[in-house]
């Protein structure tokens, strides 16, 4: 699934950003790699969820973890870890895996509501 690839490549340029950003910095460190590895861990438990409900819920749970991770990235990038350019593609990728992120929910969204028609019809 194309989301899942996004969200895999945007983890391994989070690890060579890491890099970039002093280890005394720990906390910030320690924030961005949560992120990261939260949007990652939503979108897995959501998909094995066995629920398109709560497959919904996690993506949104991961979309959150997104905007908290591209939050702590801009942040970094203030403190000058990294320059506008070293981030191209980090923002460039993370922008097209939340719009992927809301197009997904949206499908599940039918997906839910047209399983919901099918069940009362059965009724």
């Amino acid at each position: 699934m194309k989301v899942w690839q996004n969200v895999d490549c945007l983890d391994e340029q989070v690890q060579l950003l890491l890099e970039k950003i002093p280890r005394f910095e720990y906390k910030i460190r320690s924030q961005i790699d949560s992120a990261s590895d939260s949007v990652g861990a939503n979108f897995v438990e959501g998909y094995y969820s066995g629920s398109v409900s709560e497959y919904i819920r996690f993506c949104r749970y991961g979309k959150r973890s997104l905007g908290e991770l591209q939050e702590r990235v801009r942040r970094a990038l203030r403190k000058g870890y990294f320059s506008e350019t070293e981030l191209m593609g980090f923002n460039d990728l993370s922008i097209k895996t939340m719009f992927m992120f809301d197009r997904l929910i949206r499908a599940l969204e039918i997906k839910r509501a047209l399983d919901e028609e099918k069940a009362k019809k059965r009724i």
